[in-house]
C-alpha cells in the first residue's frame, strides 16, 4: 500500500511540474496575473523569454501574418513577441493539437497546410490541399483535421499520423468553404458566397442541412453545449444567432460593418464581435439581445481570442500589423503588440488544466 502511495505523490508531482501555470487555480492566477498576463509590465528580458519560446508548458498566442510569411509567437505574461516561424505563402489561420506538440497553419497562396513542431518551432511537414486552405478544424482525438478551400466547394482530410491529404466532403457545385466549427459528428461550414452554413456529418460525409444565413457569413462559433450557432454576417454588420436542433433564426444583433469573428464567454452571456472592415469590436449582451459598447480605431479587426480566465481578448489588426488586447471587463482596448504585416487568425496554445490561467 505504501508502494503505490507513494507512485501516486510522484505522478501528482510531475503532473503538477509538468502543468506550469496551466495546472494552477483561480486564485493562484489571479495573484500571479497581478503582475502581468498580456501586458508590457513583464521584466523578463527578450533573450532569456526566447530560449524559452518552445516550452511545452508556456502559455502562448500564434498569429500568422500574410505579407510576411511567418508566424508570430507571443508569450502571454509578458506581452512579448519570443519566436518567428517562417511558412509558405499568405498563411491564414491555426490550431493545435490537444497536447499542444503540435500546431497546423493554413497557407493560402501555397494551397499547403504546414505542420509545425512547437518545441521546435520548425515546419516538420507541408501537406498539399486544395486552392486557399483557410479555416481548420481538428478532431478531438486529434486523428482529422479538417480544412476549408476558400476557392472550391470541398472540405480536405488530413490525417495527422500519416500527414497527408486521405479525402474530402463533398459541398456539392457552386459551393464554398470558409470557416468551420465542430460538435459532435456534426461539421458547420460557413459559405460566404452563397450566404449558407452547411451542417454535415462527419462520419457519413453528407450534408444534414443547409442553413440560410445573412450576407457574407465568416468565422462561426458553435456554443459549449451545442444548441446555438454564432454567426457573424459581414454584409450585414451583424450577429446572428441559430438554433442548431432547428436552424431557425433566433436574434440577428447589430455590430459594426464587416463582422469577422466572435467568441462567447463561459457563462454565454457576453458575445464579442469583431469587425474588419468597420474597424471595431463589440461586446454584444446575448441576453437582451443588444450591443452594449463598440470600441472605434482598431485597424482591421479581424480575428479574436480570449485569454484563459477570459479577462482579456487579444484581436489582430490586420490594418496595422498588430494584436490589440483588450479588457473584458473594463471594455477598453490596451497595449498594442507588433507582430508581423496583415496578421490574420490568432490562436492560444495552452495546456488544460485547473482553473482558468493565463
Amino acid at each position: 500500500m505504501k508502494r503505490v502511495t507513494s507512485i501516486a505523490a510522484l505522478c501528482i508531482a510531475f503532473a503538477v511540474l509538468l502543468g506550469g501555470c496551466a495546472m494552477e487555480t483561480k486564485e493562484q492566477a489571479k495573484a500571479r496575473l497581478q503582475v502581468g498576463d498580456g501586458g508590457a509590465t513583464g521584466e523578463a528580458s527578450s533573450g532569456s523569454v526566447r530560449t524559452e519560446a518552445g516550452k511545452l508548458t508556456a502559455v502562448q498566442f500564434y498569429v500568422p501574418s500574410e505579407t510576411d510569411n511567418n508566424l508570430s509567437v507571443i508569450d502571454i505574461p509578458t506581452g512579448k513577441v519570443v519566436g518567428k516561424v517562417k511558412l509558405s505563402e499568405a498563411p491564414s489561420t491555426v490550431v493545435f493539437s490537444s497536447t499542444m506538440r503540435e500546431a497546423y497553419a493554413a497557407n493560402m497562396h501555397s494551397s499547403t497546410v504546414s505542420i509545425i513542431n512547437t518545441q521546435t518551432l520548425k515546419v516538420e511537414k507541408e501537406v498539399p490541399v486544395g486552392p486557399m486552405p483557410h479555416g481548420m478544424v481538428l478532431s478531438p482525438d486529434n486523428k482529422t483535421l479538417y480544412v476549408a478551400a476558400v476557392a472550391d466547394q470541398f472540405i480536405y482530410l488530413i490525417d495527422t499520423k500519416e500527414r497527408k491529404e486521405t479525402g474530402t466532403i463533398d459541398l456539392g457545385n457552386g459551393a464554398k468553404t470558409n470557416y468551420m466549427s465542430l460538435f459532435g459528428d456534426k461539421l458547420y461550414v460557413s459559405d460566404h458566397e452563397n450566404n449558407k452554413v452547411y451542417v454535415v456529418n462527419v462520419k457519413t460525409k453528407q450534408t444534414l442541412q443547409t442553413i440560410a444565413t445573412g450576407k457574407t457569413p465568416r468565422a462561426i462559433k458553435v456554443s459549449d453545449d451545442g444548441k446555438k450557432l454564432f454567426v457573424p454576417a459581414a454584409g450585414d454588420g451583424t450577429l446572428e444567432v441559430y438554433s442548431t436542433e432547428t436552424g431557425k433564426l433566433e436574434s440577428k444583433i447589430a455590430a459594426a460593418a464587416g463582422a469577422t469573428d466572435v467568441v462567447v464567454s463561459e457563462d454565454g452571456n457576453t458575445a464579442i464581435v469583431t469587425s474588419m472592415e468597420g474597424n471595431a469590436v463589440t461586446f454584444i449582451d446575448l441576453a437582451s439581445g443588444k450591443p452594449v459598447q463598440t470600441i472605434n480605431g482598431l485597424a482591421g479587426a479581424r480575428h479574436v481570442s480570449f485569454n484563459r480566465q477570459q479577462t482579456k481578448v487579444y484581436v489582430t489588426l490586420s490594418g496595422s500589423g498588430e494584436v490589440v488586447v483588450i479588457d473584458t471587463e473594463a471594455r477598453t482596448a490596451g497595449e498594442r503588440i507588433k507582430v508581423g504585416d496583415k496578421p490574420h487568425g490568432i490562436s492560444i496554445k495552452a495546456l488544460p488544466g485547473i482553473g482558468g490561467s493565463c
